[in-house]
Order: C-alpha cells, then structure tokens, then sequence
C-alpha cells in the first residue's frame, strides 16, 4: 500500500514563494493547496488540512482572518514563512503548533521544520499516550507546550503504571535536547550503595574495585534529558548530592573534587506524595521545591474510562503486526466490565490484560467470564468489595455478577 499523501495549505499572494515552497517539498509526499485569502480557509480544513503555512508579508487584516479561522482548530499546526513579528507572536500565543522560519529558506530546513509540526500534530491527535479523553488531550497539549521551554526541572507524578516512562520520553523528543541522550534511571530498582555511583560516576582508585574512571548518568546524558524514576525512594545522602547538580549544573564524581560542568534537563517522577514525604522528613524540601518547577500529573486509567476502547485497539494492533492472533474483540458486557473496573495497575495492566487475550484468549470475542480471574473479581452472590469506584459502578457490577451467577445455575439445571 502507498504512504497516505497528506494535505497541507499555504496562504500566499506571493507567486514565487508558493512555487519556491512547492519545489521545495515536491517529494515529502504532501500535497500543497494553495489560497490567497482566508475566505477559503475553514472549508479546507473540515476536509482534512493538516497544517497551515502563513505568508507573514500578508497583509494583517489577511493573516488575522486566516488565524481566527483556525480558532476551532487548535490541533493543526501553524507554520509563519517570513520575520515574525509582535502581531504574529500575540494571534497564536499559548499554541503548542507553532514555527516560523525566514524567507528565502533551505529546503532542507523547511522540510525538517514541516516535519516536526506534523508529529507534534499527530502527538496532539493521540498517535502517542493514547486516549481521546479530555485529561489525555489537556496532558498531550501541556507537554508540547513545555517541552521545547528551557525549563531544567520538570516533576510527574501519578500512580504506578500510569505511563511517566512515556511522558518522560516525549518531554525530551519534543525539546530542543531530542538529538542528544536521553538517560533513564529507576532510582528504586538500584541499591541505595550503588546508586550514587550510577548518578555521579566515580575516580579510578575511589574505591576497592574501582579499576578506572567512571562517568555517571549526568556526565552520560550532558545536553540531553536524565529521567529519574521512582525518585521518592532516593536515600537522604544522595538526595543533597542531587540538589547540587540543579542549582550549580556540575557534578563532582565520587573519590574526586573537581566539579564537572554539565547541561541537562531533569525530569523526576514518584508514585508517592512528596509533599508527605517531606513532613516525615523523608524528602528534602529545598530538593522538592527545586524539581517541581514544572509539575505534571500522569492521571489513573480509571479516571479516564472512556480511552480505554482506543487503548485495546492500540494494544492489539502493537501486538499482532508480527503474529497471528483469533482474538475479534469485546462483547458490549465485556467492554463494560473493562471499564468499570478499577484499574490499580492502570495502563500496564490493561496491556499485561490485552497481551494474555491476544495469544491465549478463550474464544474470539471475548465476553466477561473471561476477564474476572485476570482481573482479581470473584463472582459472587454476596456484595463485591470494589475499590475507587462510585456506588453506580458497584451497582451494575453487583447485577453484573448477579446474572452470570443465574446464567451458570441455568447451565447446570
């Protein structure tokens, strides 16, 4: 099957930019529609426009018209050609899809540039951290807004298995840093006597086995992204260690006393509540303050119940492009299952849930006696015991079960 052509529209008076621009992306598989005014504008983009590229020597009047024409359109990404200026900035302020490049430009620099609007575009539109859900679409927007900032700390928290890891990885590939490392590390996966030595590095001869030198995490990732997992379990020791790294952005290895500059964004995550952690005296608040200069909140899959079709989509498309699989689908009463239920592995556990289906589900459409033993539910006559649910959802769950209970006294009569 051929890559699906995309369209984009440019709005020019100008004859020889519109043929410069054309020449330019002749062979990026984009198809360029062409207006001169805004008139044009909101019927093209309801038949599918993808980005919009704006002469910026329009006159205002025009450019004005073409921008408010896209005020229903946030989620398509804006390219000026041409000196930006205080009228361009103030039309599109806040937007996360937004570029501006001098003309004459290299092909090769507006090709990148149409590039990277269009992936964030397809990030804002869910092609990544999946879900239509308005928590997901306030998150995906909030990261393309802060992710190209210089901000250096950024905070997230939310529940185990929420998908940080993911938000982490965007945070970095949508900032200026994206072509330098990003380094990942689980702070409570790693021994509290070793994980100083992975974030700092050491000096040959520090200590018995330390038969040369060794550059920790921070000098690895210099210029890129360090993303510290679970960083609520860090020792006290490691924490002060930590806090000098963001206030003076050098490091200074273990055995060693020569600081080593270094230039790097980092991005901290936790399950826990800092803020409790620091009452108990078990989280350093100079530390707590100086990580959240950015604070985003991961939400529950619980919270958002209505991503979660989009996700089993996601998930069995992701696990059956190499392999075969008889799994079709959910019954309606499976689905409502799926999406009453409390989900305390979030994400994780709806793809662990969906992986065991894909390959060794039962029958091919999948129906909710399936689901209880995976999901922890025993069906019961007596009242379940759900958690984080609302009296609704325990209630239809209690009919739920109540009628496979009927259905299986009627199967053994």
């Amino acid at each position: 099957m051929a890559p699906t052509q995309r369209h984009i529209l440019l709005l020019t008076q100008r004859a020889e930019l519109e043929a410069e621009f054309k020449s330019a992306v002749h062979d990026m598989r984009l198809r360029v529609l062409s207006a001169a005014n805004g008139d044009a504008l909101g019927r093209l983009l309801r038949r599918g426009v993808e980005l919009v590229a704006f002469d910026l020597e329009l006159p205002s009047a025009v450019l004005a018209e073409g921008v408010a024409a896209l005020d229903q359109y946030r989620d398509v990404p804006m390219l000026g050609l041409g000196n930006a200026d205080e009228n361009w900035d103030r039309l599109l302020w806040g937007s996360p899809l937004k570029d501006q490049i001098a003309v004459p430009f290299e092909a090769t620099v507006l090709r990148q540039r149409l590039d990277q609007l269009l992936e964030r575009g397809d990030f804002l539109h869910g092609a990544e951290l999946v879900g239509q859900s308005p928590l997901m679409r306030q998150l995906r927007e909030r990261i393309l807004i802060v992710a190209p900032t210089p901000v250096s700390s950024i905070l997230l928290t939310g529940e185990s298995g929420a998908g940080k890891d993911l938000v982490a990885e965007a945070l970095h590939r949508y900032s200026s840093r994206r072509e330098r490392p990003f380094r990942p590390l689980n702070c409570g996966a790693i021994p509290e006597n070793l994980l100083e030595n992975e974030l700092f590095g050491h000096e040959k001869g520090a200590f018995t086995d330390a038969r040369a030198q060794y550059r920790g995490i921070f000098e690895q990732a210099d210029g890129g992204t360090v993303f510290l997992d679970e960083i609520g379990e860090m020792s006290l020791a490691a924490q002060v260690r930590l806090l000098r790294v963001l206030e003076q952005r050098e490091v200074v290895r273990i055995g060693g006393s020569a600081p080593v500059a270094v230039d790097l964004r980092v991005i901290a995550a936790t399950n826990r509540d800092l803020q409790k952690a620091v009452d108990q005296r078990e989280f350093r608040l100079d530390l707590y303050h100086r990580l959240k200069v950015v604070e985003l909140d991961i939400p529950p899959l619980r919270r958002r119940a209505e991503d979660i079709p989009l996700l089993i989509e996601h998930f069995i498309s992701e696990l059956t492009q190499d392999n075969k699989s008889r799994l079709e689908g959910f019954s309606a009463a499976a689905l409502d299952l799926l999406q009453n239920y409390a989900w305390p592995g979030n994400v994780r556990e709806l793809r662990n849930l969906i992986e065991h289906l894909v390959f060794l589900a039962p029958r091919a459409l999948v129906e909710p006696e399936d689901l209880v033993p995976h999901l922890g539910i025993q069906p019961t006559r007596h009242l379940p015991v759900p958690t984080n649910k609302t009296p609704d959802q325990s209630e239809r769950e209690l009919i739920y079960f109540a009628l496979l209970d009927l259905k299986r006294e009627v199967a053994e009569l």
